[in-house]
Parts: C-alpha cells; structure tokens; sequence
C-alpha cells in the first residue's frame, strides 16, 4: 500500500558525520562536564548559587544569538553570586502550527531544511561553548539529541510533552540535569511523574551515532527537577504556598531536588494574557523570597537583545525581537541578574 500521506523522505547525514565534521575539544568537554556538575550541585543543595537560566524564547538568527551570548558573558563575569546559562532554544512545541524552530527551518521561510539547520545548530552551540557560557535548551524530537546532547549543561522537557513517554525515555538516558514543567493546566503530580519516570532505566528504539535503528538501554538519569511554569487557567503558580505544597510532593516522592521557576509563560499572565513585561516583577518577588525558601534554585527568563515580539511575516525583520513570545530586553535582563546576584 502506498503512503498517501507521505510527500517525500529525504536522508540526514548521520550523527556521527555531523559530530565528526564539528566537533569540539577535549578543554570544551572538560568545561561541558564542570558546567554539569555545578547545576547537578546547586540542585541538590550542595552549591549556595542560584540557577539562572536566561535567553531567548527561540533561536532565530545566528548572528542576534552571537551579540546576545557576549552579553552574556559579561554579566557572567560581573555577577558571581549566581550561575548563568544561556537559553537556547531551537525547537518549538506548538499548540497547533507554526514555526517549529530554528533547527527545522533555519531559513525561516517554509522550506524546512533540516539538514542545514542541524548542522547550523550545532555550528552555534559550539561558538557559545568556546565563549565559555553553558548551555541549556529544551527537547522536542526525540532523534535530535544524537547531533548536539555533547553540547547541553542543562535541558528541559516542556509542558506539552511532560506526561510522553518518549520523553520520560529520553531524559533517563541524557547525560545532564533535566528539568521538568508543569502542564499547561498547572497539573505538578504529572511532571513528579515524569521525574519519578527518568530515574529509572529504560529500553526503548531510537538511533545509534551512524544512524541505525537501535534498542537503547539507559541507567536512568537522577538528576532531574520541577519547573513551575504558570498555569493557563489560574496564572502565577509560584507564591509561597505552591512553593511549599510542591516541596511538600517532592518529598513524599523522596525527590530531594530543587525548585526552577519559569518567570514567563502562564506565570506572566496578566488579564488572561501573557505580558513579557511580568517577568520583572516575578523575578523581583522570587528574590524576596529564595532565601525563606531554600528549595526554590532558580529562575528563567526569556530575554533578547530588543525588547517584545514580532511577527515571522513581517520582513525584514528587526534586529533581536523574538519572533515566538514577547522578551525583555538586555538592559531589564540587567538589573534583573544584580537583583538576583544581591539577594543570592
């Protein structure tokens, strides 16, 4: 029988091929590992700094990422107290269509090449890294970890694939800390689950590095943790008393992790609608309030160069706006980082 459905199939250079072609140093995965160890740390209360995962909604220009990632780097340098890695993410979970990303159509126009935008991925992952400034992104596809996981600190499972079993599989066999949402309704029960799930191993299909279909056997990943995200129907899902009602699930499931919040998403609801703007006050709040509660370990915030969102259809577009959800910009992003840094 024919597949009606299928347009074309075109073959991917191999995980191998493309690791191969760009490759980083044995100094780069040292720095990878260290980068690890300390998150992995902080999360388990045995680093004093705070987790600050800051950066664009979504990847969409090369070049944007580069002058956004020096930035970075300087405020790196100039606050010690809190430990920053650099959001990058390129692959967007949609509710119904849309852009998925900058790996699945890098040229932002439709065609979806795959093949250019993982190897463009990769070439930009390994830059940030040679800067020195750990990386975090979060995990859609379920293949694509083969072409880049060497070059994640930490990663994330969204609020829409939280509850998949592929994911749950997945992050038991990544090699860094994995951080959980709660689904968009503001279920947590579901992303325990999904930490309770990657600590154990598993055997599921996926690729090896040439390509091949394989049976991978993972030991399961035990460093895991929740982020709250907000909730699409109620808001703010992170004042004092969900902080300690969520605590208080992490210990009836003997998870002894901390507590990411996400100061954007359904946590920026204002009037039923997201407002950027709203991550300064949440990130405000929560500094007023990390040092009461110790298992809150850190933020993220959706930061760019240039303040707010756009529209993908309005070309040219401008120079470091989001082209998915609205950002704050470089100098709210700031003072947001000394105020962490301060309270830390």
């Amino acid at each position: 029988m024919n597949n009606i459905n299928i347009n074309s199939i075109r073959k991917l250079p191999t995980p191998y091929e493309i690791k191969n072609n760009y490759n980083i140093s044995y100094e780069d995965t040292l720095f990878i590992n260290n980068c690890r160890s300390t998150i992995n740390n902080i999360l388990s209360n045995k680093n004093n700094k705070k987790l600050i995962v800051v950066g664009p909604c979504s990847i969409h220009n090369y070049e944007d990422c580069l002058e956004y990632a020096k930035s970075i780097k300087q405020y790196m340098t100039e606050f010690q107290n809190i430990y920053i890695v650099m959001r990058v993410y390129f692959e967007k979970p949609r509710t119904i269509n849309g852009w998925k990303g900058f790996l699945y159509d890098p040229e932002l126009d439709g065609s979806n090449k795959i093949d250019v935008g993982i190897i463009q991925t990769r070439k930009l992952l390994i830059e940030i890294t040679k800067m020195r400034i750990p990386i975090a992104t979060e995990f859609l596809d379920t293949i694509i970890p083969q072409y880049i996981d060497d070059l994640i600190s930490w990663g994330c499972i969204g609020a829409r694939t939280v509850e998949s079993q592929l994911h749950r599989q997945l992050a038991s066999g990544l090699s860094m800390a994995i951080g959980f949402k709660n689904r968009t309704d503001g279920n947590k029960i579901i992303a325990i689950n999904g930490m309770l799930s990657s600590k154990e191993p598993h055997s599921f299909m996926g690729i090896d590095m040439n390509g091949c279909a394989s049976v991978v056997n993972t030991n399961g990943n035990k460093n895991t943790c929740i982020v709250l995200r907000g909730d699409c129907i109620n808001g703010c899902n992170f004042n004092k008393s969900d902080i300690n009602e969520t605590h208080e699930l992490l210990e009836k499931n003997n998870l002894n992790k901390g507590i990411i919040i996400d100061c954007s998403h359904d946590n920026s609801l204002h009037d039923g609608k997201k407002d950027f703007m709203k991550q300064i006050d949440n990130a405000n709040y929560i500094a007023s309030i990390w040092n009461e509660l110790e298992i809150i370990k850190g933020i993220m915030i959706e930061s760019n160069i240039n303040e707010g969102k756009q529209s993908i259809d309005n070309k040219p577009l401008k120079k470091g706006v989001s082209i998915t959800d609205g950002c704050i910009n470089l100098s709210d992003t700031y003072n947001i980082l000394k105020t962490m840094n301060t309270s830390a």
